[in-house]
C-alpha cells in the first residue's frame, strides 16, 4: 500500500516528506486544513508510478470522482519544509485539478524533483533533495491567499507576526512574483495594523498561528480564505531563524527569535559549556515543568528572561509587574525594551498538573513525593547501587522506566511543593518600604540565624571533621555531590574520587581560616540590625520577627531543594556511566541525549554515528571564551568579537557602552564595604592563587567557590542576583558582594586596587 490519508500517514514507515508530515500533524491538532491523501515516495520509480501504485491511485480517483470537488496536487519531498531547508516554491504545484486529471498532475509534480529550481536551491544550501512524495488535497478556491511569519524574519521578534497576501491563488506570492497587501499582528495582547482587506480574518489566523508556534519554533505559515473561512495550507519552520541542529549538537537559540537571555542563576550553575547529555537532561526537565526556562547558545546556558516574563504575562500580569517579579531572580536588567511573545499558559497548566498528579500516580511507594521528602540521599544511593549491579542492557533499560523515571517524577513533585515563593522574593521589598535599603540589607544577612543553610555546609563540615564532630564518611555522604561542576553529567562528582575529602581537608588546614568565627560575627551584626530596626520602628517589631522567620525558612528550603535536586543528577550520571560500560562506548556515552541512550539499550545503534560530529562541536565550544552575561537578539561569536567589547551586555551587534569614570555598577548582593587587591579568575581551577584578603572578581560564582570565601574580603561577579546561592553564602559570612556587574571580570585586572560597596551595588577603582 502506497497511498494514505494525511491524518494517518505518519506511522506507516514510508517516506511521505516534510509537507505531508506537517499537514497530518495539523489535522490531528484540529486545525482547519483541507483533507487529503499522500502518495509515498516509494510509489515512484524512474519518474513513473509503480504498477501497484497505479492501481491504488485509480481506486482513489474513482472515490474522489463521486463528489463535486477539485483538488490541489503538491510535492512533499523528503527534506522539504523541514527545520533545515524549505525548498519553498522549488517544486511544481498543480491547482484546481479535476479527479480525472489527478494522475497526470501527480506525475507532473513528481517529475519536478529534477527541475532547475530544486537543483539550484540544494546547491546553495549544501544539501540534497530526497525522494518525492505527492499530496492530493481538496482544493479550496481562495478569495485571498497569503503567508504569515510567527516571528519577524528580519528582527527575529517573537512578539511581532508579519503577513502578506494576494487576491486569488497564492502561488505567485510563494514564488516571490508579487503581493497585494501586507499586515502586522502584535502577538502580545493582539492588535492588527495594515491592509483592511484581511483584518476580519486576522484574529482567527492569529489563533491558529499561536497554536502552531507553541512548540517554540517560529513558523512560516501558508493560509487561504475560501468562502469566508480561514484555512491553513502549510506550516514549516522559518529556516532563516530556526537553524538548530540537535543531531550534531550545533545549537544557538539566540538565532531562533529575539530573546533577552541572562547567565544569572543558570550561568552560575554551569560555569563552562555543557555536554549533549547534560543539555538533554536540562532541556527535559524544563519541558516537564512547562516553563521556557533555559536557552543554549553554542553550549553556554542562559536563563530565558523573555520566556519567563511572557509566561507570567499570559496569566494577565502586566509586563512591568512581570519583570519586577523576576528582577530579584535575574539581577540587573538593562534599561531597554525587553522582547516578549505570546505564551500559551495551558502548557504550564498541563505540566504542573502532570507533576502534581505524581502525588497520586501509581508507582513504587518509595518514589512517591511524600515518601521522598527528607529521604533523597537514602533513596538515591539505593538506586545508584541497583544501577551499578545491572548485568545487561535490557535490565538497565527496565531500571530507567521502572525506577529512575519514577524517582525523577516523584523528586520534582516533592521539590515543587511547599516552597514559600512569596517570602523568598518579596521580603526585601517589604522591608525596604519600612526602613530603607541599607538597614534592609543588614537584616537580610545571615538569614539562618544560629542554624546553617545547606550551601554553607560543605565549608563548615570541613571544620567539623577537623574538630572531630563529623567523620569523613558522614561528610562524603552529606556533601560529596556538591562541587563547581555539580550538574555537568560528564564530570565526576567529588564522592567518586578516592582522595575525597582528604584533599579538601588539607587545603582547609593550610588556609588557616575559621568560617565559624566569620559566621558568628555576622550573626552578631544581624542581631544589632534587628535591635536598630525595633528601636526606630517599634510598631513593626513583631511583624519583622515574623517576616525574617519566614524568609529564613524559605531560604533554607530553597538551598536544601538545590542539594536534593542534585541527587537526581547523581542517579542520571550513574545511569549514563553504566550504559557506557554495557555498550562499550565509555565516556562517548555523554555525547548522547537520554532518548539516544534508551534507544541504544533497546538495540537501535543509529545514534552512535552522530557521536563524532557532536564531540567535535562540544570540543569546539569548550575552546570558546565566556560569552556576554546578557544577550538580546541574535548572537554569533564572530560578530561579538568583531564588535571589540568582550563583556557585559550584547544586543544584536550593539555593545554596551563602557564608562571610563572608574565606577562599575551592579546589583547589591551582600551589605558592607571592603577595599583591597583584585584577584580576577576565569576558572575555579585557579582558585589556589587567591591570597588572604583578595577581592575575588569572577564571571560567576557557585557552590564550588564557597570553600575559598573565608580567604576573600569581597566578591564581585559579572552575573548574579540577590538570591544566587553563592551570594546567600556571602551574606551568611558577612562578605560584601556586588553582583550582575556584566563586564567586571573584563574591565578589572588582577592587582588593581578596588573598593566594593555591597550596599550601593558599586565597585570603585582606587587611584
Amino acid at each position: 500500500m502506497y497511498i494514505f490519508e494525511l491524518k494517518k500517514a505518519s506511522d506507516t514507515g514510508y517516506d511521505i516528506g516534510g509537507k505531508a508530515e506537517s499537514l497530518g500533524k495539523m489535522l490531528r491538532m484540529g486545525l482547519p486544513v483541507p483533507s487529503g491523501y499522500v502518495i509515498a515516495a516509494q510509489a515512484f520509480e524512474n519518474g513513473s508510478l509503480k504498477k501497484e501504485a497505479v492501481g491504488e491511485l485509480s481506486e482513489l480517483v474513482k472515490k474522489l470522482s463521486a463528489g463535486s470537488h477539485t483538488y490541489a496536487v503538491r510535492s512533499s519531498a523528503v527534506g522539504e519544509d523541514g527545520a533545515e531547508d524549505s525548498f519553498a516554491g522549488a517544486y511544481e504545484t498543480v491547482l484546481d485539478v479535476k479527479p480525472a486529471d489527478i494522475e497526470k498532475a501527480v506525475l507532473t509534480v513528481a517529475a519536478s524533483a529534477g527541475n532547475e529550481r530544486v537543483g539550484v536551491y540544494a546547491k546553495e544550501r549544501g544539501t540534497t533533495a530526497g525522494g518525492t512524495a505527492v499530496v492530493i488535497q481538496r482544493y479550496a478556491a481562495p478569495e485571498y491567499a497569503g503567508v504569515l511569519f510567527t516571528a519577524d524574519p528580519i528582527s527575529g521578534s517573537l512578539g511581532r507576526m508579519t503577513g502578506s497576501f494576494v487576491k486569488g491563488a497564492g502561488e505567485k506570492l510563494v514564488s516571490g512574483e508579487g503581493m497585494d497587501g501586507e499586515f502586522i499582528i502584535d502577538a502580545v495582547g493582539y492588535s492588527y495594523s495594515g491592509s483592511g482587506e484581511t483584518e476580519q480574518y486576522a484574529r482567527k489566523l492569529f489563533k491558529y498561528a499561536k497554536k502552531l508556534a507553541s512548540d517554540g519554533v517560529p513558523k512560516d505559515i501558508e493560509w487561504a480564505v475560501s468562502g469566508g473561512r480561514v484555512y491553513i495550507l502549510q506550516s514549516r519552520p522559518i529556516t532563516t531563524l530556526f537553524r538548530n541542529n540537535y543531531d550534531d549538537f550545533d545549537i544557538n537559540d539566540s538565532l531562533c527569535g529575539e530573546l533577552l537571555l541572562s547567565k544569572t542563576n543558570v550561568g552560575e550553575i554551569f560555569l563552562r559549556p555543557v555536554s549533549p547529555a547534560t543539555f538533554g537532561m536540562v532541556d527535559m526537565v524544563s519541558s516537564m515543568l512547562g516553563i521556557p526556562l533555559i536557552s543554549n547558545v553554542c553550549g553556554q546556558l542562559y536563563l530565558n528572561i523573555s520566556g519567563i516574563c511572557s509566561m507570567i504575562m499570559s496569566f494577565g500580569v502586566s509586563k512591568e509587574k512581570a519583570f519586577g517579579f523576576i528582577k530579584e531572580l535575574a539581577g540587573g536588567i538593562p534599561d531597554t525594551e525587553i522582547p516578549v511573545y505570546p505564551y500559551d499558559r495551558r502548557i504550564l497548566r498541563r505540566a504542573v498538573s502532570n507533576i502534581f498528579r505524581d502525588f497520586f500516580k501509581s508507582k513504587p511507594k518509595k518514589y512517591r513525593p511524600k515518601a521522598l521528602k527528607g529521604r533523597f540521599t537514602e533513596v538515591s544511593l539505593e538506586l545508584i547501587e541497583t544501577i551499578k549491579s545491572a548485568k545487561s542492557k535490557d535490565e538497565l533499560l527496565s531500571l530507567w522506566s521502572g525506577a529512575c523515571e519514577p524517582f525523577m517524577g516523584g523528586a520534582l513533585s516533592a521539590i515543587m511543593s511547599g516552597l514559600d515563593v512569596r517570602s523568598l522574593f518579596k521580603t526585601r521589598e517589604r522591608l525596604e518600604r519600612i526602613c530603607g535599603t541599607e538597614l534592609a540589607d543588614k537584616l537580610m544577612s545571615d538569614c539562618s540565624g544560629s542554624g546553617s543553610i545547606e550551601s554553607l555546609g560543605p565549608l563548615l563540615g570541613i571544620a567539623d571533621i577537623i574538630a572531630g564532630k563529623m567523620t569523613r564518611e558522614e561528610y562524603t555522604l552529606k556533601y560529596g555531590h556538591r562541587d563547581a561542576d555539580e550538574m555537568e553529567l560528564s564530570i565526576p562528582f567529588p564522592y567518586e574520587s578516592k582522595d575525597f575529602p582528604d584533599n579538601v581537608i588539607e587545603e582547609h588546614k593550610r588556609s588557616g581560616i575559621d568560617a565559624y568565627a566569620m559566621k558568628a560575627a555576622q550573626e552578631k551584626r544581624r542581631e544589632e540590625a534587628v535591635k536598630e530596626f525595633k528601636a526606630k520602628y517599634p510598631s513593626h517589631g513583631a511583624r519583622l520577627d515574623r517576616m525574617l522567620k519566614k524568609y529564613a525558612a524559605a531560604v533554607a528550603d530553597r538551598e536544601m531543594i538545590r542539594s536534593d535536586a542534585l541527587r537526581i543528577f547523581c542517579v542520571i550520571r550513574e545511569f549514563f556511566l553504566k550504559a557506557g560500560s554495557l555498550t562499550g562506548l565509555g565516556d562517548d556515552i555523554f555525547m548522547l541525549y537520554m532518548d539516544d541512550v534508551r534507544a541504544l539499550l533497546a538495540g537501535n545503534e543509529s545514534c552512535v554515528g552522530k557521536i563524532p560530529a557532536r564531540r567535535a562541536n562540544y570540543e569546539k565550544q569548550m575552546t570558546m571564551p565566556n560569552f556576554p552575561s546578557m544577550i538580546c537578539g541574535r548572537f554569533t561569536l564572530d560578530e561579538w568579537q568583531a564588535a571589540g567589547s568582550p563583556g557585559g551586555y550584547y544586543r544584536s551587534g550593539v555593545t554596551e557602552p563602557q564608562s571610563d569614570d572608574g565606577v562599575i555598577t551592579g546589583v547589591a548582593g551582600s551589605a558592607g564595604q571592603a577595599e583591597g587587591r583584585a584577584r580576577v579568575l576565569k576558572s575555579i581551577d585557579d582558585a589556589d592563587t587567591i591570597e588572604q584578603g583578595d577581592i575575588l572578581v569572577v564571571p560567576a560564582a557557585n557552590i564550588g567557590w564557597v570553600r575559598v570565601f573565608p580567604k576573600i574580603s569581597a566578591l564581585v561577579t559579572d552575573v548574579g542576583a540577590p538570591l544566587s546561592h553563592a551570594v546567600i553564602v556571602a551574606r551568611e559570612l558577612g562578605i560584601p558582594a556586588v553582583v550582575s556587574c556584566r563586564s567586571a571580570s573584563f574591565r578589572i585586572q588582577t592587582g588593581d586596587r578596588i573598593r566594593v560597596d555591597g550596599t550601593l551595588g558599586k565597585v570603585f577603582a582606587v587611584r
